[in-house]
């Protein structure tokens, strides 16, 4: 073993036998953009949910623009641009990822295993794989002192201080992986070469609040630099620097790195749940105690219940009192619930021992939540609490509360103000597009839906998209420009049945204009139990595409059949859920789609998806690969109290103009609708029932 190495070997030790303190140190941003220290990462990661966008300057070598999100507990998602001095473009784009393997602990260090340009998307040019490197990381605290040591693979193994312990396996674990070389990045090279560097530094968080300082020894060698300039130096793989945190949402850093290059950072961070908050409940409604067998009955429940600021459908008094509730998706579920079996307890019968409240949500069937009157009423003089609600109640599939009585007309209007933008072109580090949608749908029947909405075009720099290649003749989405160009469109115009034609399965079908480039039929059904964490479904469409600049035509003659099996499932709560699609997608290609999904309580919603397909057909645009990825974030606007409830601003950053991957965005996707009517949004807001 090296002297570095051996010198590298002592840290590892002191994060094994320390003591950290109990203290909440925040960590602080690399060069990157991700939680780290400059050049080399570290296995401390960010609150879950929290987006950071950042630009790095490092001397005349690297531009770093970089969004990363904290979508779990465990896993940072990362998009990142690099610019730089290129033959091959302007730009080299790179998802960088990594996952939690363990928590600290009183005796062991946080471990972590992640890596840069892990999907390897784009053409496949020489020196496209320069960036691309995998990690193992271990992380641990002692007191105000965090230090980190690792191992690294590929662009984080450049200085080569040890054989590849994975080079035991024979193979591409054994060759040399040269950055000039396309293959050296993607999962295929994962962890590959036939030699690792060791890295590992120290943040020193001061008695300055927000103020750290950090040092660190890197594994990077700038191998892929060198080749590109025999006259570039890499300079000392050692770097020096701060990182300052004046605001929570700022954090700003600076560095001298490898003797002779100076680094200024910048990063911006947006906490979707100080955000994403829910219009205030009005008073509880008022419990007058039980009624006298005269008078039951003859208090108008649906109208108390309107006036209480609940989302009510339908009333019955008949047997149960029974009571149809559409929950709002920007409040807690439980709450709304529990107000309307007040309203029920106050209004029914005196000899009634039983309420029923049904969630649902357009014409899907949520559930049935019986609750015993003597719980709510005892509640609602302060003696009671939601564990001994829960105690007695029953849960059922809400078909068994049998139909409604009736159900009123429902008209919805939503602007939904969106910017699209990505990091992932290699022509130009941004590309963007702005703008709003306009939409209403009207429910005349329960689940019948009636939907058009206008896209408002405000701007664009999509004519960059596939700017160096012919435009495809059998595009996808790679045609994106033509539709940005008029000021205004109609972005759909659809009509939809929603219903549960059996407990537990739900159905949708949808025919028109079904979204901004295709027209045609769509036809799903999912199964999920009423109590179920998991859900499957089906999803098959007949489509056609919509010509640019004529929305109201189809081209006939190019008709698609797109379909996905999907798996769902949620936490206990509801708060975070995984979606797994596979099948086959608008352009034929055949592959899957993987999406994260986080929930915060005042209906905000925060997602990242990555597709990988066989990849694109003959006479589609190659640019872009066989990857499509992407994070959105939605937040309502309803706290606002003066747009339309359904309305929200959504920011994407994904990948743009693509052929492969791409999925028919249908109307009301089943579980999405279903989301704030099933049984986890009620049980994880439940500890809230007697609000």
């Amino acid at each position: 073993m090296s002297l570095t190495a051996r010198l590298l070997a002592l840290p590892l030790a002191a994060l094994c036998a320390a003591s950290a303190a109990a203290q909440e140190l925040h960590p602080s941003r690399s060069d990157w953009g991700g939680i780290g220290l400059l050049q080399t990462p570290t296995a401390r990661f960010d609150t879950p949910g929290r987006l950071t966008t950042g630009y790095t300057a490092l001397g005349s070598v690297h531009r770093h623009l970089a969004l990363d999100v904290a979508l779990m507990p465990w896993l940072e998602v990362g998009l990142r641009s690099t610019l730089y001095p290129s033959w091959f473009g302007i730009a080299e784009p790179g998802v960088d990822a990594r996952i939690r393997l363990l928590r600290e602990g009183p005796w062991w260090p946080a471990l972590a295993i992640g890596g840069r340009d892990v999907t390897g998307s784009g053409p496949e040019v020489p020196g496209a794989g320069r960036f691309a490197g995998e990690y193992l990381v271990a992380s641990r605290r002692i007191h105000a002192v965090d230090l980190s040591v690792g191992m690294g693979w590929g662009r984080q193994g450049g200085y080569g201080h040890l054989r590849n312990p994975l080079a035991v396996l024979g193979g591409r674990y054994a060759r040399d992986r040269d950055p000039f070389d396309p293959r050296s990045r993607g999962p295929a090279a994962w962890f590959t070469g036939d030699r690792v560097a060791l890295f590992g530094g120290v943040e020193w968080h001061t008695p300055v609040d927000g103020l750290s300082l950090k040092l660190e020894y890197s594994g990077d060698s700038f191998r892929s630099e060198q080749q590109d300039d025999p006259a570039f130096v890499p300079g000392l793989p050692v770097n020096v620097g701060l990182a300052y945190r004046p605001w929570h949402w700022l954090d700003v850093g600076a560095a001298f790195e490898q003797g002779h290059r100076v680094m200024l950072r910048a990063s911006l961070t947006l906490d979707p749940a100080a955000l994403s908050v829910a219009p205030p409940l009005p008073p509880p409604p008022r419990m007058e105690g039980r009624p006298s067998a005269g008078a039951a009955g003859s208090r108008d429940a649906y109208a108390e219940a309107r006036t209480a600021g609940l989302p009510v459908r339908a009333v019955r008094f008949a047997g149960t009192p029974t009571l149809w509730l559409e929950p709002d998706p920007g409040r807690p579920a439980a709450p709304e619930v529990g107000r309307a079996a007040r309203v029920l307890a106050d209004g029914a019968p005196p000899d009634v021992e039983a309420v029923t409240v049904v969630t649902a949500a357009r014409g899907l069937d949520g559930v049935a939540l019986t609750l015993r009157r003597r719980a709510i009423e005892a509640a609602a003089r302060r003696r009671g609490s939601a564990e001994e609600i829960w105690r007695d109640a029953r849960v059922d599939p809400a078909g068994a509360a049998g139909p409604p009585p009736h159900w009123p007309v429902r008209w919805d209007v939503a602007l939904r103000p969106t910017m699209e933008q990505s990091l992932s072109e290699h022509v130009t580090p941004l590309a963007w597009r702005a703008y709003q949608d306009v939409s209403l749908a009207v429910e005349p029947l329960r689940g019948v839906v009636l939907g058009g909405g206008l896209r408002i075009n405000l701007a664009n720099t999509l004519d960059l998209l596939n700017a160096e290649v012919l435009p495809a003749p059998y595009p996808v989405r790679s045609d994106a420009a033509l539709y940005a160009r008029p000021p205004a469109v109609l972005e759909h115009a659809h009509v939809t049945w929603l219903g549960t034609p059996r407990p537990d399965w739900h159905a949708r079908l949808s025919a028109g204009y079904l979204e901004e480039m295709f027209g045609g039929l769509s036809a799903e059904v999912l199964h999920k139990p009423a109590r179920a964490r998991w859900g499957l479904g089906l999803e098959l469409a007949r489509v056609w595409k919509r010509p640019p600049g004529d929305p109201l035509r189809v081209w006939t003659d190019i008709g698609i059949t797109t379909g996905h099996a999907a798996f769902h499932l949620d936490s206990a709560d509801a708060r975070t859920g995984v979606t797994l699609r596979l099948g086959r997608y608008l352009g034929g290609d055949a592959g899957g789609t993987l999406e994260l999904i986080h929930r915060f309580a005042g209906g905000a919603r925060l997602s990242a998806h990555a597709t990988w397909t066989d990849g694109p057909r003959e006479g589609q645009s190659v640019i872009g690969g066989r990857l499509d990825h992407g994070i959105v974030l939605t937040l309502p606007l309803q706290a606002s109290g003066w747009l339309p409830p359904d309305s929200a601003v959504r920011v994407t950053a994904r990948t743009l103009g693509r052929d492969a991957g791409q999925r028919l965005r249908p109307p009301l996707p089943l579980a999405e609708v279903l989301e704030p009517a099933g049984y986890g949004a009620l049980a994880g807001s439940w500890r809230d029932i007697t609000r």
